[in-house]
């Protein structure tokens, strides 16, 4: 009974890895992944033939723990060791990250985690289109500056994310003489990715300035009390670095996030600016900051429409610059340069008029 039990678990998992492994012949897939995908395979199998095959059973499951053991040791080990421009660390105490966000290679995660969510219905057929390669062609450049790492993801799911303890992506730049700019971006609903920090990064970087972007819940919702603190912590962390020029950004969500706690983030010492990508509301509230504003904003978008983000430049006012482009919700990640061309002049010249 017991045996037959097993094989009734093993096809269980089997579905999922059939699921897997079919996205795997249309989703780049990094040799990792390709280790704990056959690791899977090698059990599924075997528990499947437990009732039959006592002695294959065995092998196999074995060969399958072994397989994602010792690729899980790899990566703790190898990829944990090496240097990259990327750090992620634990908040507020600033202690390195969760072990568990060494594991999985980001990119698996996001890229096929997009194309579940697709096949699910929660990503439009326009917004998936060209989405994988533009994901693959950043993560491909990241990794050719020694811009991947740890990763929040998997520590995000797990529900780990909490004001005492949360991930934060740190992304020093790359010169001689970094500048006292900070700059603190907000992740949008499905969760904190490297590569969407690194991807700003660029732009904050070339102005000296250090980007740190915090986690919260998968959801992204800033504007709930673990929220407001994870900000303010994050806000408190780059001041006792001794940095006291701040700019805070938010992507779909962080940005709706910004606009809801505009009231609280208008008391806070040393900012400066904020920018908003494809998510923002309270125009009238953040013009009440007095602070300049820079959005940016996708024609195409199916999720926050061009009219809404109009109405909020118009609500904003002379403080408001507004960079509109061809381009869905994703903009971020399929108009990355635009994006981050548009942050860089943006921070330029706040800069220049300090």
């Amino acid at each position: 009974m017991f045996r037959y039990l097993l094989c009734l678990f093993g096809i269980l998992v089997t579905i999922p890895a059939l699921a897997l492994t079919t996205l795997a012949f249309v989703t780049p897939i990094t040799a990792s992944g390709v280790i704990y995908l056959l690791g899977c395979w090698l059990i599924a199998v075997g528990l499947s033939f437990a009732p039959w095959r006592l002695k294959y059973h065995l092998v196999l499951m074995v060969s399958g723990v072994i397989a994602i053991v010792v690729m899980a040791g790899l990566r703790l080990s190898l990829i944990r060791n090496q240097t990259s421009s990327v750090k992620v660390i634990v908040l507020p105490s600033a202690k390195e990250t969760r072990w568990v966000n060494w594991l999985i290679d980001e990119e698996d995660s996001v890229l096929f985690g997009e194309g579940i969510l697709y096949r699910l219905g929660g990503v439009s057929a326009h917004e998936h289109d060209t989405i994988v390669p533009a994901l693959s062609t950043a993560y491909t450049n990241a990794r050719s500056t020694n811009g991947a790492g740890a990763s929040p993801f998997l520590s995000t799911y797990l529900g780990f994310q909490k004001p005492t303890a949360f991930d934060a992506i740190v992304i020093e730049p790359v010169v001689e003489r970094p500048s006292p700019i900070g700059v603190v971006f907000l992740h949008g609903f499905m969760g904190n990715v490297a590569i969407q920090c690194w991807q700003i990064a660029q732009a904050a970087g070339k102005l000296g300035a250090v980007t740190v972007c915090p986690s919260t819940s998968w959801m992204g919702d800033w504007w709930k009390p673990d929220g407001e603190a994870i900000i303010q912590a994050t806000l408190s962390y780059l001041r006792g670095r001794g940095i006291q020029r701040l700019y805070l950004g938010g992507y779909s969500n962080g940005g709706n996030g910004i606009g809801s706690l505009i009231s609280m983030l208008a008391t806070e010492p040393g900012l400066r600016g904020l920018f908003f990508i494809a998510g923002m509301r309270d125009g009238a509230g953040v013009r009440e900051t007095n602070l300049p504003v820079l959005v940016i904003q996708g024609r195409e978008d199916e999720r926050m429409p061009v009219e809404a983000a109009r109405r909020f430049v118009s609500e904003v006012g002379k403080l408001a610059t507004y960079v509109e482009l061809e381009a869905d919700h994703f903009l971020i990640v399929k108009q990355s340069r635009l994006v981050q061309a548009a942050i860089s002049i943006w921070l330029e010249d706040q800069e220049l008029d300090k």
